[in-house]
């Protein structure tokens, strides 16, 4: 009877060790899921901020290139004049041929915050729960800055290698170069930029330069380049915006 006692005893002890065991683990699963969520959230709100500085950083960008594809159109037009128009328009082609130097001004790259998604990386991307939302946001850091940033290296090449030197070569400068401001914008904030205005230019030889297929050819692949690109600011400015979007729609859910 009393072995009997002892051995039901033992079995009760070991079941309230076991249970006691298995309900420290279930606690310590319950708070660590609660801590990776909370680190999760932390993460997602920091990468906000991240986004909302690189949505700004494009579209400044997409400002200047379409002020520069237009700049250009503008030049393809005097190009594509009837030499007889063009000497009758000389004075005004001239006004818009002195701003052929901006066609190669470059100073538009997209610098995107990735220090976020990098913790985020290293933390492992399967911290972010949500499959939907974790492939947009490793799409858009892996793929689409990528492409952004190939695109503008192929614009940078093309402007160094190919249209300065001939800017440099077939006009000549008839003005002090102007300085002026610029605004730009990161994330909500707003600044103003010391920044060059490129005019005064003229034509060494105005009558060579309206039939000079190089300079139709330079003027074409620059034009091509820029919208290239921005078809792919375009694309990342979307993409961003609807990751942010996402995500804001992601954390309401959850609280």
């Amino acid at each position: 009877m009393n072995m009997n006692f002892k051995f039901k005893k033992a079995l009760l002890d070991g079941g309230l060790v076991f249970i006691g065991i298995f309900l420290a683990l279930i606690l310590e699963n319950y708070f660590a899921d609660i801590e990776l969520n909370n680190k999760q959230n932390r993460l997602l709100e920091e990468l906000i901020v991240d986004l909302d500085e690189t949505i700004s950083d494009i579209a400044n960008d997409m400002q200047s290139y379409n002020e520069y594809v237009d700049l250009t159109t503008n030049v393809i037009n005097v190009l594509n004049q009837e030499y007889s128009d063009s000497i009758i328009s000389r004075a005004s082609n001239e006004i818009t041929l002195a701003e052929s130097a901006e066609i190669c001004a470059n100073y538009a790259f997209v610098v995107p915050k990735k220090s976020t998604y990098e913790s985020i990386k290293s933390l492992g991307i399967d911290l972010i729960e949500d499959d939907v939302l974790r492939t947009q946001i490793s799409s858009f850091y892996e793929l689409t800055l990528d492409r952004i940033s190939t695109a503008e290296s192929r614009v940078y090449d093309f402007t160094e290698r190919e249209c300065w030197p001939y800017i440099f070569q077939n006009f000549e400068w008839t003005s002090p170069l102007n300085l002026s401001n610029r605004d730009v914008r990161f994330g909500p904030d707003d600044y103003v930029m010391d920044w060059i205005d490129f005019v005064g230019l003229r034509a060494i030889n105005y009558d060579e330069l309206l039939t000079d297929q190089y300079f139709k050819s330079v003027l074409g692949q620059i034009f091509l380049r820029r919208s290239w690109t921005l078809v792919h600011y375009t694309r990342g400015h979307e993409e961003a915006t609807q990751i942010k979007a996402n995500i804001l729609k992601y954390l309401d859910q959850g609280r």
